[in-house]
């Protein structure tokens, strides 16, 4: 076989390799991104789920204490927490409030994005329930977003921030969600045919005239 069929025989199977290699890095790569997304995914739901045990001093501990200056804002207060001092005083009272009887979270629709190595952005919505005393319980459904760091022990919190909707806009959504969609489409169709024929009607009762 001629010298130049064997060079571009080989030439063709390194760059068959090549590509290969660069297919299963690229693989490598997109996996250790999902694995980083569904860990963060994780951390997420287990702060609903350190709210829901009522001793919610824990989720203190899902935030990075390397972080020299993080910053919390909850949507029912009038400014943001921020440093350690207000954080602490924030979710890791030295008494819980007596008002509180009970609150449960519930996190989902989590969009992540990964902007280094070892940090990332997050947002995604909570729904959000609480009985105060004398009260009876109220809920509402809050957007979140949130920057976490990766540490050795996993994804931890260095930023948070809630975003309530504005009330014309919740109102609103409260209106959409009391339709019974399932009754109420088809007579949307039905409605439709029903002007057609009266334009029609109109029409065939003016051309008379």
């Amino acid at each position: 076989m001629p010298s130049t069929v064997l060079a571009s025989l080989r030439a063709i199977f390194l760059l068959g390799v090549a590509l290969t290699m660069t297919a299963l890095a690229i693989d490598s790569v997109r996996a250790a991104e999902q694995d980083d997304i569904a860990a963060i995914e994780a951390v997420i739901h287990e702060t609903a789920e350190r709210w829901n045990s009522q001793d919610f001093r824990t989720v203190l501990e899902l935030w990075d204490p390397d972080q020299e200056v993080p910053f919390y804002l909850a949507e029912e207060q009038d400014d943001w927490f921020i440093g350690w001092e207000a954080l602490r005083a924030y979710l890791a009272p030295p008494m819980p409030s007596p008002a509180v009887e009970g609150l449960r979270e519930e996190m989902h629709d989590i969009s992540v994005k990964l902007i280094a190595d070892d940090l990332a952005i997050a947002a995604w919505n909570m729904h959000f329930e609480m009985k105060i005393r004398g009260r009876p319980p109220i809920g509402e459904d809050v957007r979140v977003s949130a920057v976490l760091r990766r540490k050795p022990e996993g994804w931890r919190y260095i930023h948070w921030a809630e975003s309530p909707m504005a009330p014309l806009v919740y109102i609103d959504k409260l209106f959409q969600r009391d339709v019974d969609h399932e009754k109420f489409t088809p007579l949307i169709a039905r409605s439709r045919a029903v002007k057609e024929a009266w334009r029609a009607e109109a029409a065939e009762k003016a051309a008379a005239e």
